[in-house]
């Protein structure tokens, strides 16, 4: 079984609310309302950095061709916190770099990487 997290537990209460909502008198009002309001207070403590992490990860990933990772980041650099150094199928290290954004990081490596993710090559 994995460790619970602030999301799983989310899932959790959604699933809990539906079966209130299915048979009101199995699980009463006040326990999904108290198992929402706590999943609430936890998915507003997850760290503003691990979000950006996660839809950096996400956006590059959409962009890599077929066996290509990202392998995303936090830096020291307080200019270019985000890095990311890209794996291509073999494990090779295909391309890195550190940006300001998310979106200029994933621009820029859009860039810079081979054609392979549905447009043509030049």
């Amino acid at each position: 079984m994995s460790k619970a997290t602030p999301i799983t537990d989310a899932i959790g209460v959604l699933k809990l609310t539906g079966m209130h909502f299915n048979n009101p008198t199995a699980v009463p009002a006040g326990t999904v309302r108290d198992a929402a309001e706590e999943c609430i207070q936890r998915l507003e403590a997850i760290p503003a950095q691990a979000m950006a992490l996660i839809s950096l990860y996400t956006a590059l990933l959409a962009l890599m061709p077929r066996g290509w990772l990202p392998h995303v980041t936090l830096t020291t650099d307080p200019v270019r916190p985000f890095g990311v150094v890209v794996t291509d199928e073999a494990g090779n290290i295909a391309s890195h770099a550190r940006g300001k954004t998310v979106d200029s990081l994933v621009e820029l490596l859009r860039l810079r990487l081979p054609a392979g993710r549905g447009e043509a090559a030049a």
